[in-house]
Formats: structure tokens, C-alpha cells, sequence
């Protein structure tokens, strides 16, 4: 998934999220597309300020850990949320 992401160049925080949405999911066992990456990837190519600095308050993987539970990332991805 590491090679997707570098196909975008410079990543904004909500884009890492991203990444690190999906490699908490898969410490869960689930897995993401490459299409479900490239979609949340593309969908957030011009967050908001405020947007942008909630998300880069989140992308910490162990803060990630503990707010997001598996069966809540598997919800995450299941609904086709990004």
C-alpha cells in the first residue's frame, strides 16, 4: 500500500491518514483496496484548514489504537466510509 501513497507525491495530513486508517485496519485483519485507499486518498486532496489539522492531530497510530476499535474500523469500512 506504501507504493500507492508514493504515486500521489506530497501527502496532506488527511491523505496520511489515510495510510494509517489502513494500516490499522490491517492490524485488525481486515484489508483495504488499493481502489478503497486511492478513493479516501482522492477525496481528500483539499481539506479544509480546521479539516486538515484534526487530521493531523489523529494520524498517530497509537492514538488511533485506542480510539478506534477493530469491529469500529471494520464498521468504518464496511459503510464505505473514507
Amino acid at each position: 500500500m506504501l507504493v500507492l501513497l508514493a504515486l500521489f507525491g506530497c501527502q496532506n495530513p488527511c491523505q496520511t491518514l489515510c495510510q494509517t486508517m489502513a494500516d490499522r485496519a490491517y492490524e485488525c485483519g481486515l484489508s483495504v483496496s488499493q481502489d478503497e485507499l486511492e478513493s479516501c486518498v482522492l477525496a481528500n486532496e483539499q481539506p479544509t484548514p480546521e479539516w486538515s489539522a484534526q487530521c493531523l492531530e489523529a494520524d498517530d497510530p497509537q492514538r488511533l489504537e485506542e480510539w478506534w476499535t477493530c469491529d469500529e474500523i471494520a464498521e468504518n469500512y464496511t459503510n464505505g466510509a473514507n
